[in-house]
């Protein structure tokens, strides 16, 4: 469904007897990606965010998908995947060329709720490597390491629109926010 915050009135957007859920926006608001279990496993579909148009598959795979954010210039959709070995990973789905998959972070922990910093050179995300969920913010779409943001658990990540803060939620529920800037050389974070 979608509801018009104007008016308060509620539109269907979806008529498929299956479960469509955890819908995500595209970074110009033209698309809406949402997972269906209409063939099978939780795949990947997409719709003009109008309700004008069918909706149609983006990404069937075998394994379970979750629509997490789009890169701010609409090139890359960051979703997670459930594997059989490595349970729940990050990956990205190039919306332009090939469409071919590929992992953005991938272990033996579950990460969860990846977004895009709004420049796109970076995303933030949930890990449970200490032991319980941390946010933790690396480089995309290449890896040189990553950096702890949350101190006492965290969930949730969000960027400020201009990049310069991140937000999460912690364990007692409060809102949290910490400043983040690249290094000069644009390698690191501080």
């Amino acid at each position: 469904w979608v509801i018009d915050v104007n008016r308060g009135v509620p539109s269907r957007f979806t008529f498929d007897g299956a479960n469509d859920n955890a819908p995500a926006w595209s970074a110009d608001g033209q698309r809406v990606v949402f997972r269906s279990n209409r063939i099978g496993a939780y795949d990947l579909f997409e719709k003009p965010a109008s309700g004008a148009g069918d909706e149609q598959p983006l990404l069937a795979t075998p394994e379970t998908k979750i629509a997490y954010n789009s890169s701010a210039d609409g090139r890359f959709l960051l979703y997670g995947a459930l594997n059989a070995k490595t349970g729940a990973d990050i990956w990205a789905l190039p919306l332009t060329g090939d469409r071919k998959p590929f992992p953005v972070v991938q272990t033996s922990f579950a990460e969860d709720a990846a977004q895009f910093s709004p420049d796109g050179h970076w995303i933030a995300y949930e890990s449970n490597q200490s032991g319980r969920p941390e946010i933790f913010v690396r480089p995309f779409p290449q890896s040189r390491g990553q950096w702890q943001v949350s101190t006492a658990g965290g969930t949730q990540p969000r960027w400020r629109a201009d990049g310069k803060e991140r937000y999460y939620v912690a364990r007692d529920g409060h809102l949290m926010a910490t400043p983040i800037a690249p290094t000069a050389d644009g390698q690191a974070l501080t």
